[in-house]
């Protein structure tokens, strides 16, 4: 749904109804950009150049694609219209690599790039770790569990975080103090299973 914005507002706003765009920039505003198959099962690498001086890196950091390096693929408009044939060289070119080691060379280059993550990846990674993105935590029903730590990082207090409520895991609180049941009512409720 985030992605939908655009698509959206040019319909409402130019009565243009989106087609698919397949592995490219929505709005047609860098080539190449996507995401490329590298070795491994189910691997992938995003890359993005948005303008000559950084497809220029692409090129330096890939110098066995020199079929790109020509002036017939110099600028954006150039690329766009070949789009397919310059997102086939790259892919070849990252279907030899792990997708770390494309990920490497090309930032090293200067190249916006990044791996393409699974949920064991964002678990596993050092960064996340250090950030307290995962947390691991005892569920009410008592066994371990990760969850998503704080979003909001504060310098001077640490947000508290828990697991979800154990089904009925409030109810007391709710219908006795909240709602002023009298504990007969209440009993009762939990004896005919209207409430867990």
């Amino acid at each position: 749904m985030p992605m939908m914005g655009p698509a959206f507002m040019d319909y409402v706003m130019n009565g243009v109804i989106a087609g698919p765009k397949g592995n490219e920039h929505p709005q047609a505003a860098a080539s190449p950009h996507g995401v490329f198959r590298c070795r491994g099962e189910d691997r992938w690498v995003s890359i993005a150049c948005y303008d000559d001086e950084e497809w220029q890196s692409l090129l330096k950091a890939m110098p066995d694609a020199g079929r790109l390096a020509t002036a017939d693929f110099a600028t954006t408009g150039q690329r766009l219209a070949r789009i397919d044939e310059v997102h086939r060289v790259i892919e070849e070119w990252t279907l030899a690599r792990e997708a770390s080691e494309v990920v490497a060379i090309l930032q090293d280059h200067g190249v916006a790039a990044a791996p393409v993550t699974t949920t064991a990846d964002l678990a596993t990674d050092p960064h996340f770790r250090a950030r307290a993105t995962f947390i691991e935590t005892t569920h009410p029903l008592g066994f371990q569990e990760t969850i998503y730590g704080a979003y909001v990082k504060m310098s001077r207090s640490e947000p508290a975080v828990r697991p979800g409520p154990a089904l009925g895991q409030d109810n007391e609180y709710v219908f006795k103090e909240l709602l002023g049941l009298p504990e007969e009512r209440y009993a009762d409720l939990i004896a005919r299973q209207v409430i867990f």
